[in-house]
């Protein structure tokens, strides 16, 4: 059963979203979300972590440019009936049953044809880095806007969730100029399948208190915040071929960090009592500078975190 509920203010939309896998995260649990790994989804869902109520600084961008785009495709696209889903109106739609959820950005009629806008506020280096793709002819002008995949996940959700014929996504590049092409996104069933899948296993390993592994590089930050411990216990790795391995190769880097830390040190000496009084050098080809700095005094929040300890027995 699809619901639709009202959630007029950010309180309640964060309430509403944390019993569900939302059309922005969905795309995690196919492995392909470049801010957010199963992991950390997993974490989320199962209450272990929450969600920050404040908005990031890409956010605040989002929220208000979001008018501003919604008045740009108005202007573009006449002929469509154009509804901004935000503020006391805003509407959150949710599969009961799946524990899915979106909130889509706009609604649009199309001469009967009802559908989607999902509107994104891209810098215009990402812009081009991200979204930009060759086209055959290899020229600047051949060049087509492909959405990241987490974003084309995104539109899919929203699409079926409101039973849309079609779904957009409209990136607002703000350069010289307003940049929002109109890019079309397939509603593939088989993509749909997949993701009601994944959804479906994610849930039941919350269920069964099976978390899925860590990425061991993208959710450091994360493992350090948890803490985790286990009151002093020890494993046992001795049977694991690869830590003998990884601990070596720890000890060598760690040793030419040192010799490279020494030599920068006494270069860093020998050109310090070049320079002398002076805040800069002139050499050519080399911007030389020893400015100085004053230090304000701060404080350090009390906290915890986990030290990795290495040393050769």
């Amino acid at each position: 059963m699809i619901e639709k509920i009202p959630a007029s203010d950010r309180s309640a939309w964060l309430a509403l979203r944390e019993r569900d896998v939302t059309a922005s995260a969905a795309a995690a649990l196919l492995g392909a979300h470049p801010f957010m790994t199963p992991f950390q989804l997993w974490q989320l869902k199962a209450g272990k972590i929450s969600e920050d109520p404040e908005e990031t600084p890409p956010m605040q961008r989002g929220r208000l440019l979001e008018p501003v785009a919604v008045k740009l495709l108005q202007e573009r696209r006449p002929d469509w009936t154009i509804k901004h889903n935000s503020g006391r109106a805003q509407l959150y739609w949710r599969d009961r049953d799946r524990r899915i959820g979106c909130t889509p950005d706009v609604l649009i009629d199309d001469d009967g044809v009802f559908g989607t806008v999902q509107i994104k506020s891209v810098e215009p280096m990402v812009f081009r880095e991200k979204w930009l793709v060759e086209g055959k002819l290899g020229s600047p002008a051949s060049w087509v806007v492909e959405p990241p995949l987490h974003v084309v996940v995104q539109a899919l959700v929203e699409a079926k969730l409101t039973g849309a014929e079609v779904a957009y996504v409209a990136p607002l590049v703000v350069m010289h100029g307003l940049e929002m092409p109109l890019v079309p996104v397939p509603i593939h069933e088989g993509a749909w399948g997949r993701v009601v899948e994944e959804v479906s296993s994610f849930w039941a390993s919350i269920a069964a208190g099976e978390e899925p592994d860590p990425d061991w590089k993208r959710d450091a930050s994360l493992l350090n915040e948890l803490g985790r411990t286990d009151n002093g216990r020890e494993i046992d790795l001795s049977g694991n071929n690869l830590m003998p391995e990884l601990l070596e190769r720890r000890l060598a880097a760690k040793e030419r960090i040192k010799v490279d830390e020494k030599i920068v040190e006494e270069c860093d000496d020998e050109i310090a009592a070049k320079i002398g009084a002076f805040e800069r050098a002139h050499v050519p080809g080399w911007s030389v500078k020893r400015p100085t700095i004053n230090r304000k005094a701060y404080e350090v929040k009390a906290g915890s975190y986990r030290r990795l300890d290495v040393k050769r027995l």
